[in-house]
Parts: C-alpha cells; sequence; structure tokens
C-alpha cells in the first residue's frame, strides 16, 4: 500500500529541570538535539564531568548553587549547539562551508565548536553563537552581491 511521505520534525527534547534532591541529569537527558555535529556525546562527556565534581563537592558538605554551577554552565553549550543545528537547517551554514572566499582563522572557530568546544567563550563563534554565524553569511551575501555586480 502506498502512502504520501511523512516529515519528521522537530527532533529535540528538553526538559525545564537538570537536577533535584537525590538526583542530576547528564547527556541528552537534559537536552537532545538533531544529532548533526555527535553533540551528544560532548554534552555527554561535560556533563557527566561536571556533575561529578559537584556531586563529590555535594558529598564532602559543601553548598552547591546547582543553577549556576551546573544548569547555567550546561545552557551555556547546549544554546552553542542549538544555534549550530539551527543554521545547518536554515542553510545558514551552508553559505559559510561553500563560499569561494574562506577565512582560515573563521573556519577554525567554527570547526572549534563543531568538534565541541562549545563553552569556550573565547571564541567569538561560542560567545555570539546567536548571531556571528547569521553576521558572517550575511557578510558572505553581500560580498558575493557586490562582486558579482562590479565584473
Amino acid at each position: 500500500m502506498a502512502f504520501p511521505p511523512r516529515v519528521l520534525e522537530s527532533w529535540s527534547s528538553t526538559t525545564d529541570k537538570f537536577f533535584g534532591e537525590g538526583f542530576v541529569l547528564t547527556g541528552n537527558v537534559t537536552e537532545f538535539l538533531d544529532p548533526i555535529f555527535s553533540s551528544g556525546v560532548t554534552l555527554a562527556t561535560v556533563s557527566s564531568q561536571l556533575a561529578a565534581h559537584l556531586v563529590i563537592r555535594k558529598l564532602k558538605g559543601d553548598t552547591i548553587d546547582w543553577n549556576k554551577e551546573y544548569t547555567e554552565q550546561m545552557m551555556q553549550g547546549i544554546n552553542t549547539f542549538r544555534s549550530y543545528v539551527m543554521a545547518w537547517y536554515d542553510g545558514t551554514l551552508d553559505t559559510i562551508f561553500f563560499s569561494e572566499k574562506q577565512d582560515n582563522a573563521i573556519k577554525n572557530k567554527i570547526c572549534s565548536v563543531l568538534a565541541g568546544y562549545v563553552w569556550d567563550t573565547t571564541n567569538l563563534y561560542v560567545k555570539d553563537h546567536s548571531t556571528a554565524l547569521q553576521k558572517l553569511a550575511r557578510l558572505i551575501e553581500l560580498e558575493k552581491k557586490y562582486s558579482t555586480k562590479e565584473e
């Protein structure tokens, strides 16, 4: 029996609580994004390491601000990953990846993010993840538009 093609969208899931009395969520349990860049492996590794260090401190009697020391840290990486996943789907990354002019310094910064370094806020493409890719793609489009007019 034939049927029309189906589209599956919104392959993401999140929770509003990363921790609670006696538990802390790690890896893709905190946020699952469409697995474009193997972000799940990095998220699992980083979140587990951070959670383990905080649990050890808690067991030693330290007071832990789970929102600040865990959730905010994890959301930095999650939101950066999300920006790149969305840029993949909306074509922004295609514009950047297939640009005729490639700046090696910018390429290295973007590759660093795609390799999982989403907590390195010294990298502009992490620090300003929500706008940096769109600005770069727009600049590429403008350069292409005006260089074509000059020819």
